[in-house]
């Protein structure tokens, strides 16, 4: 399979603050691409500039054979970007299928016959399909984060996007999550996921990106991206014994 995603010396930022820096890298079709990196490196800021709320003041994004660089987040979201966001906001008042059935009419441009079949189909991707009827508001947090990527999936997205999903998670939680992630993946999605949780990008991911000071700073299989000893210094704090 080719690349689904193209990320070519991509520079962005806030106003005149970049913090994105010559940033390249590419995901495989049909692959989980986790992401790692010190807080302030830069990862949020990637999927922003993915989505196009932030402009690239230089470099060029390259999505399923398109130059998005420019586009509108409308447009990328219907040529199959979808997001979640690391802290879940579901309309509370609704039930868990209303708040996907709003994602595959607005994110999907489905009619709303044919956004209940794309919803009932995503609900059951992320195990809530007997929680369809349950208000919103009174999911726990896992189910919420469910929710989350439910509504995510509604927008029917080629490259799935997860923004700590595992956050805030139990043990048992976050094996729920793993495996759910896996499911996701065996029915075809392309996944980007940043995370903290190190248990979710060794057992996870197919390939680990560390990000440090807004670019690459070691891309590869998981463990040993995980094992070297940039990733050491610059991601968990550990500094080599012999300097």
């Amino acid at each position: 399979m080719g690349n689904i995603l193209t990320f070519e010396h991509v520079d962005a930022g806030y106003g005149r603050v970049k913090i994105l820096h010559d940033l390249s890298f590419s995901v495989e079709e049909g692959e989980v691409f986790g992401v790692i990196g010190p807080n302030g490196c830069g990862k949020s800021t990637m999927f922003n500039a993915l989505i196009g709320l932030i402009s690239c003041s230089h470099g060029k994004i390259t999505f399923d054979g398109h130059d998005i660089t420019k586009m509108k987040p409308d447009t990328r979201c219907h040529l199959g970007i979808g997001r979640t966001y690391q802290v879940p906001r579901p309309f509370e008042g609704m039930s868990v299928f209303e708040n996907v059935l709003v994602a595959a009419v607005h994110g999907a441009n489905k009619s709303e016959h044919e956004g209940r079949q794309v919803a009932l189909d995503a609900l059951k991707l992320t195990e809530l399909y007997e929680k369809r009827e349950i208000r919103a508001g009174e999911l726990t947090l896992l189910d919420r984060k469910r929710l989350e990527i439910a509504r995510a999936l509604g927008t029917q997205p080629k490259l799935l996007l997860l923004d700590e999903v595992a956050a805030g998670l139990t043990e048992a939680e976050v094996q729920d999550v793993i495996a759910m992630v896996k499911n996701l993946r065996a029915a075809g999605y392309s996944i980007i996921w940043i995370e903290h949780v190190i248990q979710t990008m060794v057992e996870a991911t197919n390939h680990l990106m560390c990000m440090s000071d807004g670019h690459e700073l070691l891309i590869g299989d998981p463990r040993p991206v995980m094992d070297s000893k940039v990733v050491e210094e610059v991601y968990l704090g550990v500094e080599d014994e012999d300097e």
